[in-house]
């Protein structure tokens, strides 16, 4: 497997820290997407089931919101499995980048949020 710019050591911890946060992941997904949503309100655009939701409080009881949070800590918890692994981790993160800017046309600045 070819690796990437992380040493064992460091993908160690971050797979440490990692897992601390996944053991709650539809808690922690929906309170990032949250987040999100609160900080930077144009992201939730590119959700129109989210759109009618103003308060944190609602978007949290929201089965959807939590539903999408869990589906997004999913994808990450995929990629921390393969920080070591270059290929299979692009194998991953490159399609859903490509998905995210061409068929759901995210606003590139958004990838940064």
């Amino acid at each position: 497997s070819s690796s990437m710019l992380l040493s064992e050591a460091e993908v160690q911890s971050a797979r440490g820290a990692w897992e601390k946060i996944y053991v709650d992941a539809e808690d922690n997904g929906t309170a990032v997407l949250i987040r999100m949503f609160t900080e930077h309100p144009d992201t939730k655009t590119y959700f129109t089931h989210f759109k009618g939701m103003d308060s944190a409080e609602e978007m949290k009881q929201s089965d959807q919101v939590r539903c999408h949070g869990k589906k997004v800590f999913s994808a990450i918890n995929d990629m921390v499995q393969h920080l070591d692994n270059s290929e299979a981790f692009l194998g991953i993160v490159t399609p859903l980048g490509k998905k995210h800017a061409t068929q759901l046309k995210i606003d590139p600045k958004n990838f940064r949020v």
